[in-house]
């Protein structure tokens, strides 16, 4: 019988037991370290919706919990999870299309804008992001989230240079999908 490696994650609870086996200390270690990006990719795909937030938490944390064990360690354990969370909103939304496109602003979400016209680019800037292919989605959401070339191509498993290209591409591609609809 081959066991993994024991894996220590930087300063953390080791993520599994000598054997080999996941610990439930570690994962809640894991996941409290990382609230704040799951939270930020529940507030992308849920239109910050705060019921929605809460269903798309569990539905992260429940793939995350699936995928525990299987975790190596070969990349960060925020690459892992930023690609779980990111999988799962993308299949969150794509089930939640056929709802009305944006509710109206709450006070939390008003204090962010400064205006009427800020308020109507943001729409319309997640409504044209959101006409992307998934893999473009990604790409976007994570480059407003400031990640890195280097951090986004750990994610999606390609090269920096391609991120680049790729990038490069989808913005001319929005760039293009805004001026059609002017």
């Amino acid at each position: 019988m081959r066991l993994r490696p024991h894996i220590q994650p930087t300063g953390g609870t080791p993520l599994n037991t000598t054997d080999g086996a996941p610990t439930a200390e570690a994962f809640i270690d894991l996941v409290k370290r990382h609230e704040a990006l799951i939270y930020k990719v529940c507030l992308t795909f849920t239109r910050q919706r705060r019921d929605e937030v809460e269903d798309l938490k569990q539905d992260i944390l429940c793939n995350l919990w699936r995928g525990f064990g299987t975790f190596r360690g070969e990349s960060k354990a925020t690459t892992w999870i930023y690609k779980v969370a990111l999988n799962t909103g993308l299949q969150y939304y794509r089930s939640n299309k056929r709802r009305p496109a944006f509710d109206e602003l709450t006070p939390q979400m008003a204090e962010t804008f400064v205006d009427e016209d800020d308020q109507q680019q943001l729409k319309r800037l997640y409504e044209l992001i959101h006409r992307l292919a998934d893999e473009e989605q990604k790409m976007v959401f994570m480059y407003l989230d400031g990640m890195s070339g280097k951090e986004m191509a750990e994610v999606l498993d390609t090269t920096e240079g391609n991120v680049r290209i790729k990038m490069y591409r989808v913005k001319e591609k929005l760039k293009k999908m805004a001026q059609y609809e002017d």
